[in-house]
């Protein structure tokens, strides 16, 4: 389930918006951790779930704000709906999900839905940006955006902060990519090679994501931050091998609201050993943060980033 809050800077009524919201979860038996509150150009404040908002509003998403408050007996009603709609949950999808909760909401485990939700323009740019990183290794220059954006008949500074808004991308304060998760235009811990190419992960979930995201197999390379001790997964045909075999995952985050790339891709990573992973937890008190084994870590990655360029097209070259 996604429950997003969102408001425009300095709104009055957040903080009244933000206590209903709590308590309706407490009431409903969902943590806090599944909200994610947002700031931009929003009818303020606003509740969603699941993409809904929970007072009926089908706006352009201009800012202003909002007199129908959104109320606790509507916000109750949106989340029991979603509660009841959904799927039954298997035994590995619950392990995945109580995982995710740990460490709070920063880690957008709902990256998919937030690229689902965005109109098809803007996903057509967001691909695009995905699809140059995967055949080339690099990110795409600001001629290539504009190539993409112009494409889909979209100013290019304002789509790329529309992305950025939905933490699909990460941008400096000049407009430039920092991040276009799962890929870093930068070099950080977290090599993955397919064939001809190899590129840079935000974190260790990104890169054990990015071989399901591309339909391809793939080889990562990274080093347990703990130990300096090198860390291998070879995926081959969705299978994944780790060495050595004992290498584990930190998943770990500040607990803040804000953007990925502040709040946990550095914080994620690969670990030689479980108890090298919570000596690094111990270590580091003020993080909200839990060990994954090889399983829970490849299914999460998988299940965040998989879907953001289903159906394959693998290592589409549009932008190349």
């Amino acid at each position: 389930m996604a429950v997003e809050l969102r408001s425009v800077p300095d709104c009055p009524n957040l903080a009244p918006a933000r206590h209903e919201l709590r308590a309706a979860l407490a009431d409903v038996g969902l943590p806090i951790t599944v909200v994610t509150e947002v700031v931009g150009d929003y009818l303020s404040p606003s509740i969603l779930v699941n993409g809904v908002d929970v007072m009926g509003a089908t706006g352009d998403g201009s800012a202003a704000c909002r007199l129908d408050i959104p109320t606790g007996e509507r916000i109750r009603a949106a989340l029991r709906q979603a509660i009841g709609a959904g799927p039954a949950t298997t035994a590995r999808e619950q392990s995945r999900v109580d995982c995710c909760q740990q460490p709070g909401n920063a880690i957008r485990t709902d990256r998919p839905h937030r690229a689902e939700q965005l109109p098809d323009s803007l996903q057509q740019v967001h691909r695009a940006i995905l699809h140059h990183f995967a055949a080339t290794g690099a990110a795409p220059t600001d001629a290539d955006i504009r190539a993409a954006a112009s494409e889909a008949d979209l100013d290019t500074a304002k789509a790329l902060r529309e992305l950025a808004r939905e933490d699909l991308v990460a941008l400096d304060s000049g407009g430039r990519l920092v991040a276009a998760y799962p890929f870093s235009p930068t070099p950080t811990p977290h090599r993955v090679s397919f064939g001809d190419v190899e590129v840079y992960a935000m974190c260790a979930i990104g890169a054990l994501g990015m071989p399901f995201m591309l339909g391809t197999d793939a080889t990562i390379t990274s080093a347990d931050p703990h130990t300096g001790q090198p860390v291998r997964v070879t995926i081959t045909n969705g299978a994944a091998t780790f060495q050595p075999a004992e290498a584990v995952i930190v998943y770990a985050a500040t607990g803040d609201a804000g953007r990925s790339v502040d709040t946990c891709c550095s914080t994620i990573n690969f670990f030689t050993s479980a108890s090298g992973a919570q000596a690094w937890i111990d270590a580091h008190p003020s993080l909200a943060a839990t060990v994954l084994d090889q399983d829970q870590a490849v299914t999460l990655g998988r299940d965040i980033f998989e879907p953001l360029l289903a159906p394959h097209t693998a290592l589409d070259h549009r932008l190349v």
